[in-house]
């Protein structure tokens, strides 16, 4: 045979060493195992479906699947590969086997075209057998139209399905087909076919080599084959491991671990040092980022022990110089790093310079020292005297600022902080404190807001379990009326549920805990009911109120499951029997106020009804609304 025949016959190392058997099909078991014992009890499917990613042996398990069915000895477990069917097939030459790519022949037409000729019978095999690839890319007309064929095809007739996106595959067509899920390779088996095909073609080539060629592979034969092939070509006597990382652009393990000393001695100007020589020689950044997640995952891996260190892919130096940083950080350190590491690795792919955006990740771990872990700010929360905590107030809401004149109202609480018990009398007592000595008859209110500040409001100590969190948009307003004379009527209490004690400060007690439950089993529901906000307790009914800008959330919110959820949640918490209602509550239109007098503030300071509901919504205002 002269040179240039040779040339035009070699074959790429993918296809010379492509399975022929079921047996040297690769990480497969289950599948291989499944097919040969339908061939052996006469149970083979009219069509199947395997899918996985790419070079896992779909179209290598179909075409020994044929071999099998159509072997001059068989129907097989496995074929001769001697005969004459077994040889057209291995050559594809064979007329009874049709291999045809989904991507070129994905519309009706060509699929029309195949269903006519799925009625002829095979040339000198038992089946005629049609392999469509990447079977994804065929049009929704084109499925419809081969749906009857499927479903019914001729007994000489066997259809099997690749592809690597059965998700994009109508359920119609998957409900007509045995699928098959094939794996990635594991790196282990991955390596052991690399030594036997570097064996076989008398390449010579390091361990490390051989390990990092099966890692960059990702589980897919087919590549680390083409890649091996690749570096036979570039390399010269024998592989290293520097040749592939030149090849391809990566860093080398021992950049990695040169790094992670640097962060560990929290030596920034060795980081920026390496950094800058891998971005120097060209080096993926992107590979190597995704390297450093690997890497810190391996060491998390290991601080676990045991049998999770059998989960760590790598060489036996690296594990080794793993196990030297076993130590050399926290849990909480590598968490910490991970997480940024994974944010870096997300977003390098777009940042215009990822030699910086690795720079500032980087010496954010190397300064991790400044981080506390979770324990230790626990305990210094639990050493704070509770006197000294106060809850801030939302920032951007209309309660931080001092009211104007104009709007002729005093907002006593901040709305980010539930109150306890405090009631009006102790702040009318604080408001008397800062008056003017010379009293007027007509004392207004918003002088004395205009005199004392917010910062200067006394502020009641934060209980979770004594107040309602409100969540609803609308500010909550308590009215005050001019008092028309001594005969009217005391302010009635608030209503309870009939024979029971359940009032609306006992819902507003077990509020957060409401929402909590809810949003733990039904996040959905959860969510709708936190835009709302208790309102009363009628007739054994818990009323729930909406603002109206959120009239969806309380129709969804209605819907039987969720309506049950919550009064099932809120029994369990009361440990009473009551039912829920929802409203759409309207907002409070702007009034005009007028002066109110000392005695009628009084008469508010003593007003049993205005401090229970101060107690229980937050941010109440208090303004005089005009009778006219």
């Amino acid at each position: 045979m002269s040179k240039k025949e040779d040339t035009q016959n070699y074959l790429i190392f993918a296809r010379k060493f492509r399975p022929q058997t079921f047996d040297e099909v690769i990480g497969q078991e289950p599948i291989t195992t499944t097919l040969k014992n339908a061939i052996k009890k006469d149970r083979v499917a009219q069509s199947f479906l395997f899918t996985g990613s790419r070079g896992v042996g779909k179209t290598s398990t179909a075409r020994i699947l044929a071999k099998a069915l159509n072997c001059e000895k068989g129907p097989a477990v496995e074929p001769c590969n001697q005969c004459v069917s077994c040889d057209e097939i291995t050559r594809g030459t064979s007329l009874d086997i049709l291999e045809i790519d989904g991507a070129s022949n994905r519309g009706i037409d060509e699929i029309r075209a195949l269903r006519e000729n799925v009625k002829f019978k095979p040339t000198h095999g038992r089946y005629k057998i049609y392999i469509i690839d990447e079977v994804h890319q065929i049009t929704h007309d084109g499925f419809n139209a081969l749906l009857k064929t499927l479903e019914e095809p001729p007994p000489h007739v066997k259809f099997i399905f690749a592809t690597t996106e059965a998700h994009k595959v109508p359920l119609t067509i998957l409900s007509r087909c045995q699928r098959f899920n094939f794996r990635r390779i594991p790196t282990a088996e991955v390596v052991a076919k690399l030594k036997e095909v570097a064996r076989e073609e008398k390449i010579k080539i390091s361990d490390q080599a051989i390990f990092l060629i099966a890692k960059q592979s990702e589980g897919s034969l087919r590549d680390a084959e083409g890649l091996l092939d690749q570096m036979a070509s570039f390399s010269g006597s024998k592989i290293e491991e520097t040749d592939i990382t030149f090849s391809l652009g990566l860093a080398e393990s021992g950049v990695y671990f040169s790094i992670l000393s640097a962060l560990k001695e929290r030596n920034t100007k060795e980081i920026l040092t390496q950094i800058a020589k891998l971005s120097d020689e060209g080096k993926d950044l992107n590979q190597f980022a995704k390297g450093l997640v690997e890497l810190f995952r391996n060491l998390l891996v290991f601080q676990v022990g045991g049998e999770a260190e059998k989960l760590i892919e790598g060489s036996d130096e690296e594990l080794a110089e793993l196990q030297k940083f076993k130590s050399a950080f926290s849990r909480e350190e590598l968490l910490f790093s991970l997480t940024l590491l994974q944010q870096l690795a997300r977003e390098i792919r777009w940042a215009q310079t990822p030699r910086f955006s690795i720079e500032a990740c980087l010496l954010k771990i190397a300064h991790r020292s400044d981080l506390k872990s979770i324990d230790e700010i626990l305990k210094e929360l639990k050493s704070f005297p509770k006197s000294n905590f106060v809850i801030p107030a939302e920032a951007g809401i209309q309660a931080h600022r001092s009211p104007t004149l104009s709007e002729k109202n005093v907002e006593f609480f901040p709305k980010s902080a539930p109150r306890t018990g405090a009631s009006v009398k102790d702040f009318g007592d604080d408001l008397k404190s800062k008056e003017p000595q010379k009293k007027k008859d007509n004392f207004e209110l918003e002088q004395a807001a205009v005199a004392t500040s917010p910062e200067e409001l006394p502020r009641p100590a934060f209980q979770r379990s004594a107040a309602i969190v409100s969540t609803a948009k609308q500010p909550n307003t308590v009215i005050l009326r001019p008092k028309a004379d001594k005969e009217e009527t005391a302010p009635t209490k608030p209503k309870v549920v009939a024979g029971s004690t359940i009032t609306i400060s006992d819902v507003g007690r077990v509020w957060p805990d409401l929402l909590e439950r809810v949003k733990a089993i039904k996040m959905s529901c959860g969510t709708y009911l936190a835009e709302s906000e208790p309102v009363e307790v009628v007739d054994g009914f818990v009323v729930f109120g909406f603002p109206v800008e959120f009239k969806f959330h309380k129709e969804a919110i209605e819907h039987q499951s969720n309506k049950e959820l919550v009064r099932s949640t809120l029994n369990t918490l009361l440990g009473a029997t009551v039912n829920v209602s929802f409203v759409v509550t309207q907002p409070v239109k702007n009034v005009t106020t007028s002066p109110v007098s000392s005695a009628q503030l009084s008469d508010v300071k003593e007003s049993e009804i205005i401090t229970s509901a101060l107690n229980i919504f937050e941010g109440s205002k208090v303004v005089r609304r005009d009778p006219n």
